[in-house]
């Protein structure tokens, strides 16, 4: 019966990986016609591809039958503190991606994925959609995930962290895609608030000073 059920997983990750190829292809051709939302769908359906295949390899090396319920999250205060840094460097708001090692199941946010940015003000900021596709597939490329997205936001206190309704939209359009990443919204004097609207979400920082 085991044999039986690792032979069905090679088959499905042979015909997974055919798929994602035939994505990866779709999704180069599309980048040329500059349609953001053809190339989002696209996006999108990599992601899960590629997620099923990270599934049919934990079942393949017996590391785990399922995936687990619980997402959990880690983080040093010293790059929390340097994000801090680069998101109040000045008056307006910032915005980008973080990556990092998935660690027995933990997800370690340890490096920025920064992009252009269209629009900058003290109550906003607007992406480059160019950009943000070219930083995703790129990540794809290289096997690496979009861990969490990092924002400032106007004012002080803790008060001045909670998501606005961009904010929302944007970590819903995520979470219903079945993106793993989590929101982090920094204050201009310091305090941070972690989001999911799933509320499936456990942060550990290490160090200290935050």
């Amino acid at each position: 019966m085991e044999k039986e059920i690792l032979d069905q997983v090679r088959t499905e990750r042979q015909r997974l990986t055919k798929k994602r190829d035939t994505l990866l292809a779709a999704f180069s051709r599309a980048a040329g016609t500059g349609k953001s939302k053809r190339l989002s769908e696209l996006f999108i359906k990599i992601c899960q591809t590629n997620d099923f295949l990270r599934s049919l390899d934990q079942i393949d090396s017996k590391q785990t039958g399922a995936v687990s319920g619980r997402r959990r999250y880690a983080v040093s205060s010293l790059f929390l503190h340097e994000s801090f840094t680069k998101l109040t460097a000045d008056r307006d708001e910032e915005f980008f991606f973080i990556t990092g090692n998935v660690i027995d199941d933990v997800f370690v946010l340890d490096q920025w994925a920064e992009f252009a940015h269209q629009k900058r003000s003290m109550v906003g900021v607007t992406a480059d959609t160019r950009s943000t596709h070219k930083l995703l597939i790129k990540l794809e490329q290289f096997g690496h995930r979009l861990l969490a997205h990092f924002h400032s936001h106007p004012g002080n206190g803790p008060d001045s962290t909670n998501p606005s309704g961009i904010d929302e939209n944007f970590q819903r359009r995520l979470e219903s895609a079945g993106h793993i990443a989590v929101m982090a919204i920094f204050s201009r004097d310091g305090f941070i608030r972690f989001v999911r609207l799933d509320q499936n979400i456990e942060i550990e920082i290490y160090g200290q000073g935050v």
